[in-house]
């Protein structure tokens, strides 16, 4: 099992490496250059605000994780603060966004606490980050309409569309947390091509196992709701102070915004970023997003595509950061 975890690691790290490595030469060693030197000392609060947004989400997995069982006691809380930033370096250099960052947690934290554990720890830390994009979604719908009276056709089909989708994807969410959704999953799963057969099998040979997985994802809202309002309130909470991310990439060019105009760049770059999840490494799915709020909301687009790349830049830390820390050893 730790040689497997091992070399399993030891992958990680290598495409992580190759991942950066293009990521650095798409962007542009030039582009990184003159915005780091156009920014200045604004790039320190910019990058350092990103150590509280994953405090926040590594607090939400650790009230998730602390059951009251003996193994889930020996898992710290700096463990749980590495796999995050990790987890996260991960997914974003993977296509499809959640292949790479999730197995690895699970991988790192099944040696301590079982593979039945850790999956389902690591599937409601995954949905409470879901869900609470989300809300975050929902909510900034109304501060549009506030902040942009007059809207064409086009947006407002927009809001329509995200509202709904918003609306059935929290439906949805509920029914995970209330029933579990592993074995839903390879249900749904054993009827496509190609994979189909294998689903089916996996899930008559693993049946105890899966149900045991759905129970505890389903015992976190049944009966932890407190952890579990504790742990969505966290993640939707890091989804609003991430905002003021913006306000300081927007004070470096001596452009000032408001709070409201940051949450709703925010919630419609990470919307189309989302809804173009396939995108490796979110290429040019992050840049339009921001040229279409910087669009609606009448701002030069010449400081959308200078925040889509600040945005780009501090992506590039702390996935340097997060794949180093896949080679740092925990206790």
């Amino acid at each position: 099992m730790v040689k497997k975890a091992k070399i399993a690691q030891n992958i990680f790290f290598l495409l992580g490496a190759l991942a950066l490595g293009f990521m650095i030469y798409k962007t542009g060693i030039d582009n990184i250059l003159n915005d780091i030197r156009q920014t200045g000392w604004w790039f320190v609060p910019i990058i350092g605000l990103w150590v509280v947004v994953y405090l926040l989400n590594a607090y939400s997995f650790y009230i998730i994780m602390q059951d009251g069982s003996e193994e889930t006691k020996q898992i710290g809380f700096l463990r749980l603060f590495k796999l995050v930033i990790s987890g996260f370096a991960i997914n974003y250099i993977t296509p499809f966004g959640l292949m790479g960052g999730e197995p690895y947690k699970i991988i790192e934290l099944q040696s301590t606490v079982g593979i039945q554990k850790a999956t389902s720890s690591v599937l409601l830390s995954t949905m409470m980050h879901i869900v609470s994009h989300f809300i975050f979604w929902m909510v900034s719908i109304p501060l549009l309409l506030f902040l942009v009276p007059v809207l064409s056709k086009v947006v407002e089909l927009g809001i329509i569309f995200s509202s709904a989708l918003s609306f059935l994807l929290l439906f949805w969410a509920y029914r995970v947390y209330t029933r579990g959704g592993v074995d839903r999953a390879l249900m749904l799963g054993s009827r496509l091509p190609f994979v189909g057969k294998s689903l089916t099998a996996c899930r008559k040979q693993h049946q105890e196992k899966i149900d045991q997985m759905d129970a505890l994802i389903a015992d976190l809202y049944r009966n932890r709701k407190k952890d579990f309002m504790a742990s969505l309130s966290l993640e939707l909470f890091s989804r609003f102070f991430i905002c003021l991310e913006v306000i300081l990439m927007m004070q470096a060019v001596g452009m000032p915004i408001t709070y409201g105009k940051s949450v709703l760049i925010e919630s419609i770059q990470s919307l189309v970023a989302n809804l173009l999840f396939f995108m490796p490494m979110q290429m040019g799915s992050r840049e339009g997003g921001i040229v279409i709020v910087f669009g609606i909301l009448s701002l030069p687009l010449s400081f959308g595509v200078f925040v889509s790349l600040c945005k780009r830049i501090r992506e590039l830390f702390w996935t340097l950061v997060g794949v180093l820390l896949i080679k740092v050893r925990h206790d």
